[in-house]
């Protein structure tokens, strides 16, 4: 077919705007993109080939190869992977749609703040025009004798084009590097965390070398360029020239090769493994902890593993993907295997890599192998105990964690029954007791004398629910009551029935116990009194707002409101409808009980007003109850006119 030009889509014109202007510092970052792509391009052969060797010729190595020209000044990075179409070339080059990265628009201040969005949106490819004015992609699917020629100048366009690659399969990118920058901006931007910018040339092979090193020596297959060597001139009988040398041109393979989750521990730096969690994860940001453990006996396996410190750009997106790289016998068998971990703890990056399973092991196995089950079981047990050592000795790194994956984490209470106690004891609440986060081991050991249960409310902010109505008779008692506000928590929290021996309660439910018995004695007495007294009105209330309430009565509940709409116990929470019902299922309204505070003045000045006053300030008191909770209003409109009818006849 004939060269045909297309145009990139706004999002890609956006992203290389990016690259090309605006990431000044980490510039060499683009090797290591490059490199990672090729490695994952030879792994999925190799994958591939254990169901179909005809793939690959005998006898010939996997490897990447790094071709500087300095002449020509181009650098070409090829593999002999699995090679692309023609549509996928246009699928994965030409868009980033299919990278999760829809969004892009809005983060595009981030990715020139923080150049590690670029791994994380699976566009390192584009990384190259940070250091080249052209780059020409030549691919070749393995099996397929038909080629794909792609090149763009960043310009806004790229062409495509159907040519043999004539190296077989695999792909070659050829960067056609920009001169050297002199100016004001790159002599300020000359070196940025450590990392040189500008100033490097990447033709030159000690550059190269380091950069390799630094990045990528743990690539299990061999990165080789040609290199100069100074080695001792021969004489016409193939004899060394004593003191003469000559430079000739060898291959030097430049990485080391060895997967570093088979090294042992005590003979790796920090900063490799820190190293290793960019390249596997494409995150700049350090991981917060570090797992590498070998486990031996009826199964096993190593694992490294990771907790990063901050949510990945796209972590609460319906397209982020999670689980754990899996190896088999060092072969790269799958990637983002997510039986490997239970979802609560999807935010855990890492590998595996098993002795005991089956080369061919398939996606539809995985979910069957009764070994994977057991890897999972233990690299669960081994993660919940590191968080509670982090807990125990590392209280505000831990806090810090929290704060970025405590929600996820919980989703494992209700979920993990065999671990429900371990999760229990390592998750942090907010409370009535102050600013500071707190486990249910702490909390019990402030419970006041006379306290029944670990109490609990549920809410969409920490500042609405810090002024409930319901919280007021327990801070008059000096109960600490649980302030849960993540989506998760009306979930979680139905799940537990105690702790320690302790029953967990919910503030806002009807069968809510806060009094001791002499005190609920006297308060029922003071009740029946009420109830006499008050006897007329509650009908009036009750029949006003029947469709909206199942009953109405008196309460010792509240000390300053006057009234609140309490759950029944046999009925879901109205923030467990909201939920659901945002999750498309479609959930029956219930109708919740109307408590009054008897000894609230506005309750004597309706009894003495006439029926009409008694019928609109019963809908005024039930819509005040709706707004303290935070609930909308039936009819906002109508409730302001009859504030303001209110307040004129003041």
């Amino acid at each position: 077919m004939a060269k045909v030009t297309h145009t990139f889509e706004t999002e890609i014109k956006e992203l290389l705007d990016i690259m090309i202007h605006s990431l000044y510092s980490h510039k060499e970052i683009f090797l290591r993109e490059l490199i990672s792509n090729a490695s994952d391009a030879i792994d999925k052969l190799k994958f591939e080939c254990l169901t179909r060797p005809e793939l690959v010729r005998d006898g010939i190595p996997f490897e990447i190869r790094l071709i500087p020209d300095t002449d020509k000044k181009t650098l070409t990075i090829r593999d002999n992977g699995i090679g692309m179409t023609f549509d996928e070339v246009k699928k994965y080059i030409g868009t980033i749609a299919h990278s999760g990265t829809r969004k892009f628009g809005q983060l595009s201040q981030e990715v020139k703040n923080q150049p590690d969005l670029i791994g994380q949106f699976g566009v390192g490819f584009y990384s190259a025009f940070m250091v080249a004015d052209r780059v020409t992609l030549h691919t070749q699917k393995a099996g397929s004798h038909d080629g794909v020629l792609w090149e763009s100048s960043g310009d806004g366009n790229y062409s495509i084009d159907q040519i043999p690659h004539p190296y077989g399969h695999g792909t070659s990118i050829t960067l056609h590097l920009k001169p050297q920058a002199q100016d004001e901006e790159s002599e300020k931007n000359q070196e940025v965390g450590g990392q040189m910018s500008d100033h490097q040339d990447f033709l030159d092979e000690w550059t190269l070398k380091g950069l390799v090193k630094k990045y990528s020596d743990f690539i299990a297959h061999p990165i080789i360029m040609r290199v100069t060597k100074q080695e001792p001139k021969k004489d016409d009988k193939g004899e060394a020239i004593k003191g003469e040398y000559e430079s000739v041109l060898s291959d030097e393979t430049l990485n080391s090769q060895k997967a570093l989750w088979l090294k042992a521990p005590s003979e790796i730096k920090e900063e490799e493994y820190k190293e290793f969690y960019h390249h596997l994860c494409h995150e700049w940001s350090d991981p917060i902890k570090t797992i590498h453990y070998r486990a031996e006996g009826t199964m096993e396996f190593t694992a490294l593993l990771y907790l990063p410190s901050k949510q990945p750009y796209n972590y609460m997106y319906k397209e982020y993907t999670h689980g754990l790289d899996l190896y088999v016998k060092r072969v790269f068998i799958m990637h983002e295997c997510k039986e490997l971990v239970p979802s609560y703890l999807r935010f855990v990056k890492g590998l595996v890599d098993s002795s005991d399973l089956s080369l061919n092991i398939s996606r539809e196995m995985i979910q069957q192998d009764r070994q994977v089950g057991q890897i999972r079981n233990s690299l669960t047990a081994k993660i919940l105990s590191l968080l509670q050592e982090m807990l125990t000795r590392s209280r505000s790194e831990y806090e810090k964690f929290w704060m970025e994956f405590g929600e996820t984490l919980k989703e494992g209470i209700p979920m993990d029954h065999a671990n429900k106690e371990k999760l229990l004891g390592i998750s942090l609440f907010h409370t009535t007791n102050g600013p500071e986060v707190t486990t249910l081991k702490e909390y019990k050991g402030r419970m006041k004398e006379g306290q029944k249960a670990i109490y609990y409310i549920t809410g969409d902010s920490l500042d609405y629910i810090k002024k409930s109505p319901f919280l007021e008779k327990a801070q008059q008692k000096g109960y600490e009551v649980l302030l849960l506000n993540d989506v998760v928590d009306e979930w979680v929290a139905t799940s537990i029935t105690e702790f320690d021996k302790t029953p967990f309660q919910n503030i806002t439910s009807d069968q809510v116990d806060l009094e001791s018995e002499d005190e609920k004695k006297a308060q029922e007495e003071s009740i029946k009194e009420a109830q006499t007294k008050f006897e007329p009105l509650l009908k009036t209330i009750k029949t006003v707002l029947e469709s909206e309430i199942k009953d109405v009565r008196l309460s010792s509940r509240l000390t300053d409101s006057p009234a609140c709409l309490v759950t029944s116990s046999s009925d879901p929470s109205k923030r467990m409808e909201k939920i659901l019902s945002g999750l498309g299922q479609n959930i029956p309204k219930s109708k919740r009980i109307l408590e009054l505070n008897p000894s609230h003045p506005i309750f004597d000045k309706m009894l003495e007003s006439d029926e009409e006053h008694k019928k609109e300030w019963s809908e005024i008191i039930y819509n005040q109850a709706l707004l303290a909770e935070g609930s909308p209003l039936p009819d906002p409109m109508k409730f302001s006119k009859q504030i303001s009818n209110l307040m004129m006849k003041v």
